[in-house]
């Protein structure tokens, strides 16, 4: 059952959601905007049912495992990605940026990819490893931003993905 492509890409997907959970345990950052705010809450929810079993002397105090096992047993959604992490649920696809006046293929499920917008989707995490991608990607558009010989079209293009670049980047300022 373990040794299937899917099965390990979905044991790497715990393992990965299990490290942003230690993580944000240790008060660390696990990421910026509505989605990680959604994310923080959960994983706060899995350590308050923790405790309660803990305080309740169904689980052992301390054990990192009983924490673990629920956090398994949660259903969260996230997709993890070079510029963002989603965290759309395809139960409930409320705010995702990626699906609204789309045409969804048949029997599809989860996020149109290649629709993305990761600086305005409420289901977006900008993590910090994603922060020198979107750093080089400003500082790519700013500079051909200042060619001078850029028709007028394309300088009006160039500005509205620097907003969302420059939008991508507050958020990892206001926190």
């Amino acid at each position: 059952m373990g040794t299937t492509p899917h099965h390990r890409r979905r044991g790497c997907r715990f393992d990965r959601l299990r490290d942003l959970f230690d993580a944000d345990s240790r008060g660390e950052t696990i990421g910026y905007g509505p989605g990680a705010d959604n994310m923080r809450q959960a994983f706060a929810a899995v350590r308050e049912k923790a405790e309660a079993l803990r305080a309740s002397g169904k689980a052992q105090r301390g054990d990192i495992l009983v924490e673990h096992g629920l956090l398994k047993r949660t259903r969260l959604s996230i997709r993890f990605g070079k510029l963002n992490h989603c965290t759309l649920d395809d139960h409930n696809p409320v705010g995702a940026k990626c699906l609204e006046d789309a045409v969804v293929p048949p029997g599809h499920r989860g996020p149109l990819i290649d629709r993305c917008q990761p600086a305005r989707c409420t289901n977006s995490i900008i993590a910090p490893e994603h922060l020198p991608i979107w750093q080089a990607e400003h500082a790519s558009l700013t500079k051909l931003r200042s060619l001078p010989a850029l028709p007028a079209n394309r300088k009006a293009l160039i500005d509205h993905q620097i907003r969302d670049v420059e939008n991508a980047l507050a958020k990892a300022r206001e926190q």
